[in-house]
């Protein structure tokens, strides 16, 4: 099967047509180290919207996550409230998928 990609926010966009639908893979820059497993959409309109959502939300909690780490190195946060609100935006991360 031919599979097509796409860029956005640094990140590809995989994107296979198949029999009813469009399976979607988004695929981080290197550094992230992670992706995501493939999804299905009935149509290549709500998967690019679906991708892109995913993106936006990750950008989003990396960017949460590197705050609250750096107000715990500052001493602004307790070593244990930080790590609960990590763990709160690692949930919120795979509900979100």
């Amino acid at each position: 099967m031919k599979t097509w990609s796409i860029s956005y926010q640094e990140w590809s966009i995989l994107a296979m047509a198949l029999e009813g639908g469009w399976a979607i893979k988004c695929v981080p820059p290197s550094r992230y180290k992670i992706c995501t497993n493939w999804q299905a959409y009935l149509s290549l309109e709500s998967a690019l919207t679906g991708a892109k959502d995913y993106i936006d939300r990750s950008i989003a909690l990396r960017m949460i996550a590197q705050t609250l780490l750096e107000l715990c190195d500052a001493g602004k946060l307790d070593k244990n409230e930080c790590q609960g609100l990590l763990l709160s935006l690692e949930i919120a991360t795979c509900e979100g998928r």
